[in-house]
């Protein structure tokens, strides 16, 4: 962030980037739709995830864990994995600008799919790269 006269501006080129906009369905109004677009279920959190979001609520005044290393240890033993090895995030977004943040430069090109996720070229033009598709 560059500042003058005390008012911070964005890096270059940040203004630039269009928001991202999820795609929109074309049925009729009032129609029930399931967007597993998104990766929304219809069915809803099962039993097991109900049992485990109360057992948390008792203490929620507790700062998370950032690095998850529970998580990252559970999902290690199930799968034979190093739990160092394992990267979680608040969503593939998070996940996707952090590595484009830690592997793309300005003037770096990053390939992606031309129908792909839209947030692959977000990611890119935010860390300073140009996307390509």
């Amino acid at each position: 962030m560059s500042e003058q006269a005390g008012i911070p501006r964005p890096k270059p080129g940040v203004m630039d980037i269009a928001m991202y906009i999820p795609g929109r369905s074309k049925a009729a109004p009032g129609v029930k739709l399931h967007k597993l677009s998104s990766n929304e279920t219809p069915l809803g959190p099962s039993d097991a995830a109900r049992a485990a979001y109360s057992a948390a609520s008792a203490r929620l005044e507790d700062y998370p864990d950032g690095s998850s290393t529970q998580l990252r240890e559970a999902i290690a033993a199930a799968h034979g994995l190093n739990a160092d090895n394992i990267v979680c995030g608040n969503g593939s977004d998070e996940i996707l600008e952090l590595l484009a943040r830690a592997y793309l430069a300005p003037g770096d090109e990053a390939i992606h799919t031309e129908h792909g996720f839209l947030v692959y070229p977000i990611a890119t033009l935010a860390a300073g790269a140009k996307p390509v598709s």
